[in-house]
């Protein structure tokens, strides 16, 4: 992994470069993580907001879980490509789609979120930390 990380969309009207590498990367296997990715998961590689810089324009689509506090997947109006989630419980974080990176050579899952709406034909490694739903403190 280079010094400078970098990623975009599909057709490259988005692009993103982080500056510090990231603080967790993990797998999200919740109903609407399967829906957004088109697959049995998506990939977040987690960074500090202040090292995550994002050019062209990105469209959000947002939704509140039962306390209120909102999820926003920001994705590119052109390709539909997922780029981004950004979380109201935790502000001080990006999470970029892990198959949005320029070098996914490095890219290792180490923990994976509802596993409880895993699909039963996945099995991931035993290195990867399972969590049914999603835990208090995961994110510092």
């Amino acid at each position: 992994m280079s010094e400078l990380i970098t990623g975009g969309c599909l057709c490259g009207a988005v692009r993103y470069q982080a500056d510090a590498p990231p603080q967790s990367m993990g797998v999200c296997q919740c109903e609407r993580c399967q829906r957004q990715s088109g697959s049995a998961f998506l990939i977040a590689t987690v960074f500090a907001r202040q090292a995550v810089t994002v050019t062209g324009q990105l469209t959000t689509f947002s939704a509140s879980d039962e306390s209120g506090s909102a999820l926003h997947r920001h994705f590119c109006p052109q390709c539909g490509s997922a780029v981004m989630i950004t979380l109201d419980r935790y502000p001080d974080i990006r999470s970029m789609m892990g198959g949005t990176l320029d070098d996914k050579s490095w890219l290792k899952p180490d923990f994976s979120l509802w596993t409880s709406n895993a699909q039963p034909w996945l099995t991931l490694p035993d290195t990867v930390r399972l969590h049914d739903e999603y835990p208090d403190g995961l994110v510092s």
